[in-house]
């Protein structure tokens, strides 16, 4: 039995090597492809340069969508907002603050915000008058009332006047005066903050779940006080301005 499989594989050996000459290690070997041989060029071609041109340059061309003009023939106007001088916000502010529409929503006790030029409404100006027409809006805040009024204005006169429920406008120059007034009379701070510069910054007391913060719900602001401008804080004080006091003080922790 023994026999029988040694021959077999011998013979096997045998035929698998009697094709060994005509391949190589992967497989048959092909004739080799004649490819022809070409000189090279006498010089070294340059490399091709991208050069980008701007839109006024004669050799540009721009795209242009079917049905469009050019840009000579369009013909824009002027923007109609400008911004609000000083002179201007100041007239503004007397004859609004001299309405007495206004003056029953501001109350005894009020800081003005700011003033911004707004668009022309087509229901209370239109055709000639819409463009020489001028809107404003004044924002106040009362501290009576604890809500912001707003104010719209059309060429000096006030259009109409509201609260503004539920608006938190940004700290204006009066909260942070106020602010100030009142931290230096602060017997915490009186004394020692009266050669440094007063900084103010609007606050929101968080609502806390069985007691909220002090001064949640009025009109907060986080008064600090440094050498300049950029100097640190050295001490500060929590105000509000609702209820016009001083909620809290202290000096701040050395650095």
């Amino acid at each position: 039995m023994w026999k029988s499989v040694g021959l077999i594989v011998m013979l096997f050996c045998v035929g698998c090597s009697l094709d060994a000459s005509s391949r190589g290690p992967f497989g048959p070997e092909d004739p080799e492809t004649a490819i022809p041989k070409r000189p090279l060029p006498a010089q070294v071609p340059g490399r091709h340069v991208l050069e980008f041109t701007a839109d006024e340059s004669p050799e540009h061309v721009k795209p242009r969508m079917a049905g469009t003009v050019t840009d000579a023939a369009v013909s824009r106007s002027a923007s109609l907002i400008r911004p609000l001088s000083t002179a201007e916000i100041a007239s503004l502010r007397k004859a609004a603050e001299a309405d007495p529409r206004v003056r029953t929503l501001l109350g005894a006790r009020w800081g003005f915000i700011d003033a911004d030029p707004t668009p022309p409404k087509s229901k209370v100006s239109f055709g000639c008058c819409q463009a020489s027409a001028r809107f404003a809006r004044l924002t106040y805040f009362s501290y009576s009332q604890n809500v912001a009024v707003d104010v719209r204005m059309k060429d000096g006169s006030v259009l109409q006047a509201a609260r503004a429920e539920g608006y938190l406008p940004p700290e204006g120059p009066q909260d942070v005066a106020r602010g100030i007034e009142l931290a230096r009379a602060d017997p915490r701070l009186a004394g020692r903050v009266q050669d440094l510069r007063g900084h103010g910054l609007l606050m929101q007391p968080d609502r806390g779940f069985f007691r909220n913060d002090p001064g949640y719900g009025h009109r907060v602001i986080w008064i600090t006080f440094s050498t300049g401008v950029g100097g640190d804080p050295k001490y500060w004080a929590q105000i509000d301005l609702t209820d016009d006091r001083v909620l809290d003080a202290g000096e701040e922790p050395p650095r």
